[in-house]
């Protein structure tokens, strides 16, 4: 006989999110406190503002370079012998799946 489960995860999943809502909201809803604006600075020792913004652009993208050469070095995607693989074993694994239902379909009729 089949012992009943009155807490299935999809039950305590939604008891979890809903919990979380709730003692969440009055935390979300209060505004933060932000300090106000400072004046915009035309001078700063003895740079403009332009001068200040050309030269922090050249050394940030001088440091950033390498991160940049990584980054794409990351997206471009070359199909490996381990992704063939993985296709392979999907593949047959849905046959496997189609296969044992339809074996289940021959054994109820």
């Amino acid at each position: 006989m089949r012992e009943k489960r009155y807490l299935t995860p999809w039950v305590a999943g939604a008891l979890l999110a809903l919990t979380i809502c709730v003692f969440a909201a009055p935390v979300l809803a209060e505004e933060p406190t932000l300090a106000a604006p400072a004046a915009p600075v035309e001078k700063v020792a003895g740079l403009d503002q332009k001068a200040l913004e050309a030269s922090l652009n050249k050394v940030l993208n001088h440091q950033l370079a390498p991160v940049k050469e990584m980054l794409t070095e990351l997206t471009i995607h070359q199909t490996s012998l381990t992704d063939i693989l993985g296709g392979i074993g999907y593949i047959m694994g849905f046959f496997g799946l189609w296969a044992y239902f339809q074996s289940k379909k021959r054994q109820a009729s």
